[in-house]
């Protein structure tokens, strides 16, 4: 096979089949990871592979996208990999136009668009994109970690030579519930040559999806998403100092920095002192206070209010009492 599709899937009974229709690749095969389902996944996907030999099902004990993708990882046997969440789906014969793409540009990685799509959507119906598909080719590793345009806080968005990942042991750190797309990719960028980056879209992200893991958005899951961000950049940091240290002054740990904005404390629950002992935690790491020069890595064609808009973000996080100050007094008045 040309490529692998890896489709971990959860409690997916009623949108997998959508998933496992869309993927139209001749080349392609479809290995979904059924991640102790309790619902009929096992069972639909089952009956789905007797009729589609390209098809494969795994079964594993729970234990989280992370796991199950590593499982995917470990059986998939195409030059290339995939990865797409079994409450998405990808449009027509786009698989194959990248594919082409890759193949012909030679590159490790290529990085696509997608679209976000309404749930209950069993396909995209809105109009062809008018503009002609573009392509920059991104060499070396250094510049792959430190340019902000360079995608990289999403597996689903790409296709990578399977190689690159197996042969440099590179996996899903299991530890993480949150953010684990953000280490596998600044994992894999510290050995590419060439990362490919087109406005081709070939993804559908279903959005709202209540079998989506982002659905929802209660404190907990913002405590979460702030103590996963801090593992993550444990994680990603130590490794890129590791195989890429030219790359760690404009390295892109700064992405996860925002987990600890103070509108995600807040959001959180965490009182102003509690925020600033976990801020603490981000400087032991070198994350904080924010340095303002990570914005000349970023893309140079933001307009003013962007620039001012992360200059603001970048300012309130740096200053925690006056943050708190701003975002109660604007909370009370909506």
């Amino acid at each position: 096979m040309i490529l692998s599709v890896i489709i971990p899937c959860y409690n997916c009974a009623p949108v997998i089949k959508r998933c496992l229709d869309s993927i139209d690749y001749p080349d392609a095969e479809s290995i979904v990871v059924d991640d102790g389902s309790s619902d009929d996944s096992a069972k639909v996907v089952g009956d789905y592979a007797k009729n589609h030999t390209g098809v494969r099902l795994l079964q594993k004990a729970n234990g989280g996208v992370s796991s199950a993708r590593n499982m995917g990882i470990d059986a998939a046997t195409g030059k290339y990999v995939m990865f797409v969440d079994a409450d998405d789906f990808v449009l027509p014969h786009s698989i194959e136009k990248a594919v082409g793409m890759i193949e012909q540009s030679g590159a490790d990685v290529l990085k696509y668009s997608y679209h976000t799509v309404a749930e209950g959507r069993t396909q995209y119906f809105g109009e062809e994109d008018a503009r002609p598909v573009s392509t920059e080719i991104i060499k070396g590793r250094y510049e792959a970690l430190k340019r902000n345009d360079v995608p990289d806080y999403l597996v689903w968005d790409g296709i990578y030579r399977r190689d690159l990942i197996t042969d440099n042991h590179i996996r899903f750190h299991t530890d993480l519930h949150l953010h684990e797309d953000d280490v596998f990719m600044g994992e894999l960028y510290c050995h590419v040559d060439a990362v490919a980056i087109t406005n081709l879209r070939v993804y559908c992200y279903v959005e709202s999806s209540s079998q989506s893991s982002t659905h929802n958005q209660n404190r907990d899951r913002q405590r979460q998403l702030i103590e996963s961000g801090y593992l993550a950049i444990e994680h990603r940091g130590g490794y890129v100092e590791q195989h890429c240290p030219e790359a760690m002054p404009l390295e892109r740990l700064k992405y996860m920095r925002w987990v600890c904005q103070p509108k995600t404390a807040i959001a959180a629950g965490y009182s102003l002192q509690e925020y600033k002992t976990v801020l603490s935690r981000f400087k032991a790491l070198g994350c904080w206070p924010m340095d303002y020069n990570w914005m000349h890595a970023a893309r140079m064609d933001w307009s003013w209010k962007i620039r001012m808009k992360n200059r603001t973000k970048t300012f309130l996080c740096n200053h925690p009492g006056l943050a708190y100050t701003f975002f109660n007094l604007r909370n009370k008045h909506k």
